[in-house]
């Protein structure tokens, strides 16, 4: 039965590679990044990406979509979430992610969210721009690398599939500059552990 998931998730990755897009599932292609300062780089094309992968309180995962030139996140749609309590879905501009797991300030993030299975094909993208005390953001998200923290406290796995969809954008907007200009300035070392823990 792996083997044959294994040869699925090839030939659909493929097939996707093919029209510029990703399927990262970790049974092909490996486990994601357990280390916020180093996370799994994942080049998205136009159109859906996907990223199936599991999390327990022993495996949190962390990648980076760097979006090209002209391309935007549209939605981050769940397509699978089996987990016996909510994973928890973190989002921050940039190539790392600058919060501890354990002393996050998610006043530094660009939102948050969590997710269980009544969630099931729902885009996720307004619960993250709506998160309290985030940064939050509106429309597409382009013009820069987004990064994702996604954590479940539970020891047993939790399986998860998110869709990430981009859109084609004339030029990034001011949105996207000021997050730019924010992930630029985490880069310098300005940063700050929390005096609280994390709140989800």
């Amino acid at each position: 039965m792996a083997v044959q998931h294994l040869g699925f998730a090839l030939a659909l990755a493929h097939a996707l590679a093919a029209q510029g897009v990703i399927y990262f599932d970790e049974l092909a292609s490996g486990d994601l990044s357990n280390n916020p300062g180093s996370p799994t780089l994942l080049v998205v094309g136009l159109g859906s990406n996907f990223v199936s992968a599991s999390v327990s309180s022993r495996d949190r995962d962390y990648f980076t979509l760097q979006l090209p030139p002209g391309l935007g996140l549209a939605a981050v749609m769940l397509r699978r979430s089996d987990g016996v309590e909510a994973t928890f879905l973190g989002l921050q501009a940039g190539e790392v992610f600058t919060e501890p797991p354990d002393f996050a300030n998610l006043s530094r993030t660009l939102g948050y969210t969590e997710f269980f299975a009544p969630d099931v094909n729902t885009d996720l993208m307004p619960r993250l721009a709506a998160a309290p005390e985030a940064i939050g953001f509106s429309g597409p998200l382009a013009g820069f690398a987004l990064t994702f923290w996604v954590e479940q406290r539970n020891t047993s796995p939790a399986i998860y599939e998110l869709e990430f969809v981009t859109v084609q954008i004339p030029s990034p907007g001011p949105v996207a500059l000021a997050i730019t200009g924010l992930a630029a300035s985490l880069w310098t070392g300005r940063r700050t552990r929390a005096k609280s823990g994390r709140t989800h």
